[in-house]
């Protein structure tokens, strides 16, 4: 058992009962398991990337004691905030437990592969309910494993995967699809890794989420670049992407191609107006009414928004500005730029390059997502940050590769 306890992978292995838990329940599962984590510790280094993000709470925490005795609020909200605020408090601490941790990659790939089978097998279940039995909606332990919607003038089943909501589990795909993709590799037949890795696929397009098309689409279309980058003699594909480039050119110039694309991707954006329209009342209502009330330090306390939503919820950055002012917007955006950065510049490895990818795609979807929408989320996204900055990393050479012949795995990179 407490061998159990002291496992540092625990968080790994209790994801699942983390995300179908209530966000109350979530919060105390996760605080016992930093708990635990930080009773093994007995120092703690703070980087540049922490010290930003403890200048930010700083001044989240400051918005929040100014704000509860300016205004009133319900304790609804302040329960909520209270929540938010701690969890970031949390993602540090797990930021700074990782990062200077032994991590093993093939533990983690190994409890992600299973992670992921739990997705797909929810996704037959919905496919089965819905299709087979005819049910629009099913809810369990009170989460929503999918519902029915319009999309584009047609009903779907929208795949929830009972999570919180839909671009959740784009979120958790970005983080782990590319791992169990990886071990499928490394550890199945060829039938059956392409059948894992075509079912892997299959979540993410039953969410019919539009952002989450989109960013998929651009890390599968780096990747692809990647492979051929890495397979064909530099030469050869400089000539290639040319040839590729103006054959693109023309066609678009001389055809109708363009026309279609344009009208395809027009038909995607407001597939569903409705929540466009919203999605946007929201945000610019969040920038007004902070910058009306508290434009240097922000509202700290998420009220409701006329349309029922909380303010400043729906995109990370506004949310900077709602709970923080202009000066928690640009600590805010400063962190994502350093992170990002630091991604952009690490040690071209297998590993690190596929959740390097991940994380910054990830950056994108939070223009139109809340990093601290659920706990776990913001708690993983900087797990993962500090894995890929760990520069104490164990991992072993696979006599599989990835990407190619070329990358090399032993204990003194990363």
């Amino acid at each position: 058992m407490k061998k159990i306890l002291n496992n540092q992978y625990l968080l790994y292995y209790l994801l699942w009962p983390i995300i179908v838990v209530p966000k109350e329940v979530q919060f105390i599962l996760i605080a016992l398991i930093l708990f635990l984590f930080l009773c093994q510790r007995k120092k703690l280094y703070f980087d540049k990337l922490s010290l930003l993000v403890v200048l930010y709470l700083f001044v989240y925490g400051c918005s929040i004691l100014y704000n509860l005795f300016v205004y009133s609020y319900n304790s609804e909200r302040i329960f909520a905030t209270v929540n938010t605020f701690s969890i970031w408090i949390m993602a540090l601490f797990f930021y700074l437990h990782f990062k200077n941790n032994n991590i093993d990659i093939e533990k983690i790939k190994k409890i992600t592969f299973y992670n992921y089978l739990l997705l797909i097998g929810l996704w037959f279940v919905s496919i089965g309910m819905y299709y087979g039995i005819g049910m629009k909606d099913v809810t369990i332990l009170g989460k929503v494993l999918y519902y029915s919607e319009w999309f584009n003038q047609r009903e779907v089943m929208r795949f929830v995967g009972i999570m919180d909501y839909t671009n959740l589990v784009i979120m958790f795909c970005l983080f782990f699809y590319p791992l169990f993709c990886w071990y499928v590799i490394e550890n199945k037949g060829k039938f059956l890794r392409w059948l894992y890795i075509l079912l892997g696929v299959m979540p993410i397009i039953s969410t019919y989420s539009r952002s989450g098309y989109i960013v998929i689409l651009i890390g599968i279309l780096f990747f692809v670049v990647k492979y051929l980058s890495k397979q064909l003699n530099k030469n050869l594909f400089i000539f290639l992407t040319l040839v590729v480039l103006s054959t693109m050119i023309a066609i678009f110039m001389y055809t109708d191609l363009s026309q279609i694309v344009v009208m395809t991707m027009y038909e995607l954006v407001h597939a569903r107006e409705g929540s466009n329209d919203s999605r946007t009342f929201l945000m610019q209502e969040s920038i007004k009414v902070a910058l009306e009330n508290s434009p240097i330090i922000g509202l700290g306390i998420k009220d409701r928004s006329v349309l029922g939503y909380p303010l400043g919820s729906h995109s990370t950055f506004v949310g900077f500005i709602y709970k923080t002012g202009i000066i928690g917007f640009m600590i805010g955006s400063l962190i994502f730029l350093v992170i990002n950065l630091k991604l952009i510049f690490l040690k071209d490895m297998v590993y690190k390059t596929i959740l390097k990818v991940s994380l910054l795609l990830m950056s994108i979807l939070f223009v139109v997502e809340d990093i601290d929408g659920s706990n776990w989320l913001i708690v993983v996204y900087f797990i993962f940050v500090s894995i890929l900055f760990n520069r104490n990393d164990k991992f072993h050479h696979s006599p599989k590769p990835l990407v190619s012949h070329e990358y090399r795995f032993n204990d003194n990179e990363g």
